[in-house]
């Protein structure tokens, strides 16, 4: 890592730590302010940047000017008005699912949001629904609403709810290993309940919406960023959500069940980039560190931005070409394999077999539309 982007990083974990001035004081004197924004908003975190910002009033050295604070400032405000409407819409979505007929709860987005100091400080995406009954059922009532809406394994596409992107999950996630999935897919079956009774307050008076417990979070979300890191990249976004999502308890030991699942050698590498660059403490964290699986997740990290859509190693228009995204999984699984084996070696396998099991349930939509 260069020693500008192992600057931005000690800021960052600066600011996650809310750490006195005088910590920051060396690093700081060396950040151009507007090029660690251009970083901020490739890895999805200017909120959480911006409150370390507003602290380094007593910085005498390369304190940043009025329009450094301006520039961000303006950033940030959009980022708080689009949290503001988005725990609006998420709490409009969770109703109307649950008026017609779907126990649900929400992934990921707004609920990850309240685990943050400042709710209105993370980078908003789209809302993640994971309804009850099933991929039929769910797959039925949404292409009734959107006949075109496009099926894949763990979620159908929905339609814009006052402009926002909503996905509606029959399954929370997957992993490529069709072996380890199937136990995965049990543990999400068994605990599906407790989530979509696990109602919360929105902030400034905003309904009520479900989201998933602290204990299915643990899997669910080591489970999202290691789904991401394998098909197309993974951002700081995602880390910093795991932070914060350990900080808010005591550590427990869930190497035995990470394992049966598949996903131990992700949860040491995340376990590492935890405590090793972002500073959580060691009783939060729920599995061993693996430093070799950790210096190639983070290094993958700082090379890919948000999804990995900043990644300079992409094919040139590799995201409007099949063919092209194609070979350039191919090429990921490849530099994936030597330290995560099992989920890069599958992941073809999985595409094939997922090639299938999409032509049968567009063929059975299909047939519950008649």
């Amino acid at each position: 890592m260069s020693p500008i982007l192992s600057a931005y990083i000690v800021f960052l974990r600066w600011c996650l730590a809310e750490g006195s001035i005088e910590d920051i004081l060396p690093t700081a004197k060396g950040i151009c302010w507007h090029d660690l924004l251009e970083f901020a908003k490739k890895q999805s975190l200017v909120g959480v940047f911006y409150g370390g910002i507003l602290r380094l009033g007593q910085m005498t050295t390369n304190k940043p000017t009025d329009d450094d604070v301006m520039e961000w400032m303006a950033v940030a405000n959009k980022i708080r008005k689009r949290n503001e409407q988005m725990f609006e819409r998420a709490a409009f979505v969770h109703r109307t699912f649950l008026s017609e007929g779907f126990r649900n709860c929400l992934l990921k987005g707004q609920g990850n949001a309240l685990m943050y100091p400042d709710p209105m400080m993370r980078t908003p995406g789209d809302i993640d629904i994971w309804v009850e009954g099933g991929d039929r059922k769910a797959i039925k009532y949404v292409r009734r609403i959107s006949p075109d809406a496009k099926i894949c394994y763990h979620h159908i596409d929905f339609k814009k709810v006052k402009g926002v992107e909503v996905e509606v999950h029959y399954r929370p996630s997957f992993m490529n290993n069709l072996r380890a999935n199937r136990r995965l897919q049990a543990f999400f079956n068994e605990h599906a309940g407790h989530q979509f009774n696990n109602e919360v307050k929105g902030p400034n008076g905003v309904d009520a919406f479900s989201v998933p417990t602290w204990d299915f979070n643990v899997v669910f979300q080591l489970c999202h960023i290691a789904n991401h890191f394998f098909n197309e990249g993974v951002g700081l976004r995602q880390i910093v959500d795991y932070y914060y999502l350990l900080s808010q308890r005591q550590g427990e030991d869930r190497r035995a069940e990470l394992r049966q699942l598949g996903l131990s050698r992700v949860a040491g590498a995340v376990m590492y980039v935890e405590r090793h660059y972002l500073g959580l403490a060691q009783e939060h964290l729920v599995s061993d560190e693996d430093r070799r699986r950790g210096e190639m997740l983070m290094k993958e990290i700082m090379a890919g931005g948000n999804f990995g859509q900043y990644d300079e190693r992409l094919l040139s228009g590799v995201y409007n070409n099949k063919v092209l995204k194609n070979v350039q999984r191919l090429v990921r699984d490849v530099r994936l394999a030597l330290l995560f084996p099992s989920e890069s070696l599958w992941e073809p396998v999985f595409r094939w077999w997922h090639f299938f099991w999409r032509r049968k349930m567009n063929k059975l939509a299909s047939t519950d539309a008649q």
